[in-house]
């Protein structure tokens, strides 16, 4: 007699590296963290919270010391008041962009992420998609709610409001949204760059929002046409409603600044492929 043995195969699992599979990984690193959530709980505590003090105050409901409102922001209008949150907003997203970028380097982990993910690049773009996803959404929801909020408390207070159909405002509001999004981004750029979180945090604070105020405060007027297309000036022409010769047209801004935001991605991509890790 003969005996035919029928064997079963196990299928073998498709192991192989796709930009789905890194996505999902860094998803999970940026989400288990209690740090993450509760960072963005403050920005959108910030946004709303500050703006609505700020909207009190010049109301008069609340006084100051000094009689001014929270942030010392030079804007006065009304979109100035109620997005005065949005000031330190910028710069808690683009330290958490900068910790984001950086953090594998200072704990090694990123030798065993690049050895996973060889070609490198895509471990970029996953911790761009997913840090964008976390942040844009939560701001988005802050800078809106912080408007409608404060020009209600304004609007109570009899005091000069806006209303979400006048001119620019909508695009204002919205290019904050994107303009605090946009230097988290740079920040985790730099993080990558430089592989040091003090560093990118020097940097992106440092040089990216203060050096262009302090420039603009010492150099002669001669300079204005140059320093009007570094990053935080670029983005005040299209998250401000006035418009001067010392800065940029929104849309020449907007492109100036995502510019930036493009240049900061090329040369973290560059030195994360180049370099050892």
């Amino acid at each position: 007699a003969t005996h035919i043995e029928h064997t079963e195969t196990t299928p073998v699992p498709d192991r192989r590296t796709t930009l789905r599979r890194v996505v999902r990984s860094e998803w999970v690193k940026l989400r288990s963290l209690r740090s993450t959530w509760l960072t963005m709980a403050a920005v959108l505590v910030v946004i709303v919270g500050f703006g609505a003090i700020a909207s009190m105050v010049a109301g008069g409901e609340i006084t100051t010391p000094n009689g001014g409102a929270p942030g010392g922001g030079a804007d006065s209008s009304p979109l100035g008041t109620v997005l005065a949150g949005a000031n330190l907003a910028v710069l808690i997203v683009a330290v958490l962009g900068s910790i984001v970028g950086a953090r594998e380097f200072g704990t090694g982990m990123i030798r065993t992420t690049l050895s996973a993910v060889p070609k490198r690049v895509p471990v970029l773009w996953s911790k761009l998609a997913t840090f964008t996803a976390v942040v844009l959404p939560i701001v988005a929801v802050g800078v809106v709610a912080a408007f409608f909020l404060g020009m209600g408390l304004l609007a109570g207070s009899g005091s000069a409001t806006l209303s979400w159909t006048d001119d620019s405002v909508a695009r204002s509001v919205v290019g904050t949204a994107l303009y605090i999004t946009g230097l988290g981004i740079i920040g985790l750029a730099l993080g990558v760059l430089l592989r040091s979180t003090a560093a990118a945090i020097g940097v992106g604070v440092g040089v990216v929002l203060f050096l262009p105020a302090l420039a603009s405060a010492l150099l002669p007027s001669s300079w204005d046409s140059v320093l009007k297309f570094l990053p935080s000036n670029a983005g005040a022409a299209f998250t401000s409603l006035g418009n001067s010769d010392a800065m940029l047209s929104p849309g020449v801004g907007a492109a100036v600044f995502a510019g930036w935001v493009a240049l900061a991605i090329a040369g973290a991509a560059f030195a994360l492929v180049r370099r050892d890790a």
